[in-house]
């Protein structure tokens, strides 16, 4: 067991990591000391070596990182079992395991890359200054070269921090040296190598699935509920049975499933603990007004409903603030579903232009063009069929505005890349240098 302070505001760090990328010969001693002595089945401390494409007029850098144990850690403050705490003695951000759900939220809301998922154990595993040993960190100890130390580190710190380093708000301990010294070693041919592509990587939904459907079976269920109260019906077995499907699929993202009930154990702090707390709520509403035919029950549990989406929705927002105007959002999608099946053609079409226009926004990214245009057809399309007097809440419509809003929601997490220091130091020490030498 693991014993620490559950401070969310402790006091300022004196010490640190120091790391001068200078005399970093990325030999690997560092990651491989803290893997030994801890036991790992993952690797807490990475050595990211930039410029691997080794273009004559770039620097090649490498940076030594592991958890920064920030003053103000955002992987605590949004867990949502409270497995995270402060050692008394090192001031470490600490993880205990057995609270850990494996729900990876951590990972979204660290921008250092510093937790570590372990598919053996179901559950999160991190750098922790080796509080146990009485001593160093094992990887500091084990630099050869003297690049990376743990020691005190100046109060203003700070200063040597590129301006381009992510979330300095979260005031990591840590201390970075030689990172302007950028000039290039140019022993390399320049006609041997291509100026290559640094955007950033293109996301994936293969791991994010079950959270695209539960997503997106509780924002038609919260639709439904809506247009429930709007006709003066009370909602029927599919209604719950939607309900009860999107509950059992939020449990595959869950590393240990088990302890899903320790989510509720951070609501003050925890956008993905209040989550979870406001879809129990909209449940139990929806049954009791079912159950109890009580209309003002079931106008509770549809006001609950539209604030659970809200909540849904802003858990990307910290992570990734650029998903706040995004078309795929829960909120805005059950705005549209609702105003459909209630026949409301004015309001659907309002809806749909803010829709559209987010999503014609989005094409500036330049992934997935192929969906975001078939999603922009398709929404038209619906559209087109409904001022037309084709059929309101005709079959072929419904299966039209349906799928454009299945692309939406997956687009949606193909678009949320959180703020990460990899693809942040490969965009501003090598694509930033390269602009600014070719300019």
């Amino acid at each position: 067991m693991i014993h620490g302070s559950k401070s969310a505001e402790p006091m300022t760090m004196s010490k640190g990591f120091s790391f001068n990328h200078n005399k970093c010969v990325n030999c690997g001693a560092c990651s491989a000391a803290c893997n030994l002595y801890n036991e790992w089945d993952v690797k807490p401390r990475n050595v990211y070596s930039y410029n691997y494409q080794l273009l004559y007029d770039l620097p090649l850098i490498n940076i030594s990182l592991a958890c920064n144990h920030c003053e103000k850690a955002a992987c605590m403050k949004g867990c949502p079992s409270g497995a995270f705490s402060i050692n008394n003695q090192t001031r470490a951000v600490i993880l205990d395991e057995k609270k850990c759900l494996g729900c990876r939220y951590c990972k979204w809301n660290c921008p250092y890359d510093a937790p570590k998922f372990s598919k053996k154990k179901r559950v999160i595993e991190k750098c922790h200054l080796c509080y146990d040993s009485g001593d160093l960190p094992a990887c500091a100890c084990a630099c050869p070269t003297g690049a990376l130390s743990y020691k005190e580190i100046s109060a203003s710190h700070d200063e040597y921090i590129p301006e381009w380093f992510p979330s300095m708000k979260l005031v990591p301990a840590l201390e970075l040296t030689g990172i302007p010294n950028t000039e290039p070693l140019k022993i390399i041919p320049s006609a041997r190598f291509s100026k290559g592509d640094y955007s950033q990587s293109t996301g994936k939904i293969s791991g994010e699935w079950s959270l695209v459907v539960f997503s997106f079976i509780t924002m038609v269920a919260v639709s439904i509920s809506s247009v429930s109260i709007i006709n003066g019906v009370f909602p029927g077995i599919l209604f719950f049975l939607l309900l009860f499907v999107a509950g059992l699929i939020s449990w595959f993202h869950l590393g240990r499933p088990l302890r899903a009930w320790r989510a509720l154990s951070n609501p003050f702090n925890s956008p993905l603990s209040r989550e979870i707390f406001a879809f129990l709520l909209f449940f139990s509403l929806s049954a009791a007004a079912t159950l109890l035919k009580a209309p003002d029950i079931l106008l509770a549990a549809s006001v609950s409903g539209l604030i659970l989406l809200i909540i849904i929705d802003s858990v990307y927002w910290l992570p990734d603030k650029r998903v706040m105007f995004h078309s795929g959002q829960t909120f805005l999608s059950s705005l549209l579903l609702i105003s459909y099946m209630t026949g409301h053609l004015l309001p659907f079409t309002f809806v749909l232009i803010i829709k559209v226009l987010l999503s014609i926004r989005n094409l500036s990214v330049k992934d997935h063009e192929a969906f975001r245009f078939i999603r922009i057809a398709l929404s038209l399309l619906a559209w087109a069929g409904l001022i037309s007097g084709y059929a309101i809440k005709s079959t072929p419509v419904t299966i039209i505005i349906f799928l454009a809003e299945i692309i939406d929601r997956s687009l949606f997490y193909l678009d949320f890349k959180p703020e990460n220091i990899k693809y942040l130091i490969e965009k501003n020490i090598t694509f930033h240098y390269y602009e600014k030498k070719r300019g």
